[in-house]
């Protein structure tokens, strides 16, 4: 098999520690250090292809940390015994002076298959640490491991290096980096795969041996049958799909196929456990229903033990058929420590559309990756949905090569193929790294090939690279950003009010920050992104009333990026608002000395009204006009009772044009409904202007002596055409 040798292995030594009963965690947080660390300071890694010694690593200790601190993050990566790095030429005197400048160097013995997560530990913890690194190889190196099933060629999602399959020619490096990834591990059969579909054909030599078994009373099923059947209500998931020949047997060999064997084709991983529950009938249908129960099967199946550590849906529902019962069921998986991994769809469409959103891709849950399929130049089909706020990345799902059931292989395409495959790398992710949900989401995630052709169709901007994803796999240093705490919004929840945005906590030193603010429905889902509010602060506009507000901010530095999103406000309210006419009229007019002039106008809420406004104007005659403002209720479409009085405005014909308020001395509360707002003038005729618009039998007005106030009620009147621009300003109660 071309690549090269495997890690090798030494007998154990003798353990060098007794009485080790805490996770490394434990160890750490007993020191006082930190939880969560800072990447070390140090030269790049060896290239992530290159061997290692299995059961080894090496680490130097900073001078100055204590034997029992050293002893402590020992005992944090289970090592079980150490020895002196170069113990033979560190007796000169020279040797021991640059032990005090360099600090102890050691050899220590940890789990075999622990020596990347040790590794990735103690570099992290650079106050104390000032290299780990593992004891690599020098006579072998190689960049890919590619194993020898005679199809794998074919599989153009793995390793893409321009062939043609299936008659079309590809793009080199247009791939997930599977090939890559191999070099590290191949995968687990401790680790299982929950897939939900139509079934599998469990009898398929090249899935039979990665099929799991029951070892009886698992979900009510006797030993040795293979998952179960929603559609029957049996322990028998085959595959039965006559609509394309073995959707479920071609998804799980994407996943899973055994690799290496000879035979076929490899899965993302040569060896894991993918335990079939089969919803969809023979034609690929199902309803709501049969999915949340199959997915009830797995959650029941890991809470018995079974180790299932991702799902795989890569049905969807076309349209709106939001369902909360399937959002609740897939958070249940999260909190059953399960990703669920769905499609975006096949149909061309953004499912940032609500009209045409694909679901369970659109619940946008903690612990779900949407995925839509990629082609074999790393662009987006067609037919393939896309989503810049809805689908996560893209995956290889075009002109895809695996198994089919009664024993064939063939091709399909479509976002079910991209989904599997991000469901494989979780798997194969896994295998190394017992990442939690949340953070195996964030893995796979924050480590995408961002690529121009997939910017701005999916929220990462990128296609799934499981090497970069796996520990030591690919460029590991520097780091991209690692959110450790959530932005935050402050800023009322009101229209015409700004919100702000922080950007949240985050480990490996950002170094600029964009946002990207969204709207979601009154129960903080259905996010769609505002176009043009991309800055750390947003003004609420009259469309967000009734909608709850969010904000995601993308932290980037030299190694990459990451998104991390807000909470949402509560639901946006109408805040300050007005009624009357805030729009400068074409027309011009004086006032009139002791008169009172209104224009009627509906109040379209119950509200606090607390001033007035006019626009002004300056005129040729000298002196100053004393103004206030009223308000009178409607009586049959007249103005009646008097309800409010403005304190005086005095304008003097030196004053520049404008809108001047005629603030009340207390506000006062109005219903819902009509009222007549105006004005009332002093003794000096034409020392004021004012704007109007033209609108028929507008204005009711009569003469009242300023000196003794607006009368009570309004009194008989004239009517004229002047619509003045004049507005009042009131909060919503």
């Amino acid at each position: 098999m071309p690549g090269h040798p495997p890690p090798v292995s030494r007998p154990d030594r003798r353990f060098a520690f007794s009485g080790l009963t805490r996770g490394p965690w434990g160890v750490l947080l007993a020191l006082g250090v930190a939880a969560v660390f800072a990447p070390a300071a140090s030269a790049a890694p060896a290239s992530a292809s290159t061997p290692y010694e299995q059961g080894v690593i090496l680490v130097g200790f900073r001078p100055g940390s204590s034997e029992a601190t050293q002893r402590a993050l020992e005992l944090a990566v289970h090592a079980r015994w150490k020895h002196l790095l170069g113990q033979a030429s560190r007796q000169g005197r020279s040797a021991r002076r640059l032990g005090r400048r360099l600090g102890n160097e050691f050899e220590l013995g940890v789990p075999r298959g622990g020596e990347r997560f040790a590794v990735r530990l103690l570099r992290r913890e650079r106050k104390l640490v000032r290299f780990a690194e593992l004891n690599y190889l020098m006579q072998a190196s190689a960049a890919q491991n590619v194993p020898n099933d005679p199809s794998f060629p074919l599989q153009w999602g793995s390793l893409n290096t321009g062939q043609t399959v299936n008659g079309i020619s590809g793009t080199a490096g247009a791939d997930d980096k599977a090939a890559q990834a191999w070099t590290m591990t191949t995968g687990s059969r401790s680790i299982v795969i929950g897939e939900v579909d139509t079934g599998v054909d469990y009898t398929h030599p090249d899935l039979a041996a990665n099929v799991w078994s029951n070892p009886g009373g698992i979900g009510g099923c006797p030993a040795g049958t293979h998952g179960y059947n929603v559609v029957a209500g049996t322990c028998d998931p085959m595959d039965d799909d006559t609509a394309y020949g073995g959707h479920g047997s071609h998804v799980a060999g994407i996943m899973g196929a055994v690799g290496n064997n000879g035979t076929g084709v490899a899965g993302m991983n040569w060896t894991t456990t993918i335990l079939p529950v089969k919803w969809l009938s023979s034609n690929a249908y199902g309803t709501t229903t049969q999915l949340i129960s199959a997915l009830d099967w797995v959650v029941k199946a890991k809470q018995a033990g079974v180790n299932v550590g991702v799902v795989n849906d890569s049905a969807t529902f076309y349209g709106t058929a939001y369902s909360q019962a399937l959002s609740d069921e897939i958070d249940l998986l999260g909190t059953n420590n399960i990703l669920f991994v769905t499609g975006a769809g096949n149909t061309g469409d953004d499912n940032d559309n609500l009209s045409v959103r694909r679901y369970p891709c659109g619940y946008d849950r903690p612990t779900e990756i949407c995925v839509t399929a990629s082609n074999q130049h790393d662009q987006l089909p067609s037919w393939a949905n896309y989503g810049p706020s809805t689908v996560d990345l893209a995956a290889p799902g075009d002109n895809i090569y695996s198994t089919l059931r009664n024993g064939t292989y063939g091709y399909i395409s479509g976002g079910s193929m991209a989904s599997a495959q991000v469901s494989g790398a979780a798997a194969l992710i896994l295998s190394v790294d017992p990442l939690l949900p949340a953070a195996l989401k964030s893995d796979i995630l924050n480590n995408v090939d961002q690529l121009s052709s997939l910017s701005g169709l999916v929220r990462t901007g990128g296609r799934l690279d499981v090497c970069k994803a796996i520990p030591g796999c690919g460029a590991s240093a520097p780091l991209a950003p690692v959110n450790s705490g959530p932005p935050a919004i402050s800023g009322s929840a009101q229209s015409g009010q700004t919100l702000s945005a922080s950007n949240g906590s985050w480990l490996n030193s950002p170094t600029s920050f964009s946002y990207a603010w969204q709207r979601c429905n009154s129960l903080g889902v259905s996010c769609l992104a505002i176009s043009g509010a991309t800055s750390s602060a947003y003004t609420l506009h009259a469309a967000d009333v009734g909608y709850t507000i969010r904000v995601a901010v993308k932290a980037s530095n030299s190694a990459g990026s990451a998104t991390a999103t807000s909470g949402q406000t509560a639901v946006v309210t109408a805040g300050v608002g007005t009624f009357g006419t805030n729009s400068v009229g074409g027309s011009s007019d004086t006032f009139s000395a002791n008169l009172k002039r209104v224009n009627s106008y509906s109040l379209p809420a119950s509200g606090s009204v607390t001033k007035l406004s006019v626009y002004l104007t300056p005129t040729g005659t000298s002196g100053q006009a004393d103004i206030k403002g009223v308000i009178y209720s409607d009586s049959g479409g007249a103005p009646s009772s008097l309800l409010a009085v403005s304190n005086e405005l005095v304008f003097s014909n030196t004053q520049a044009a404008g809108w001047y308020d005629l603030t009340l001395p207390a506000a006062v509360n109005l219903a819902a409904g009509k009222y007549w707002i105006g004005l009332i003038t002093g003794g000096t005729t034409g020392a004021a202007g004012f704007r109007y618009s033209s609108v028929s039998a507008s204005r009711d007005k009569n003469s009242n002596t300023y000196a003794s106030g607006p009368s009570n009620p309004f009194g008989s009147f004239v009517t004229d055409s002047e619509q003045m621009s004049l507005y009042a300003t009131y909060t919503p109660s």
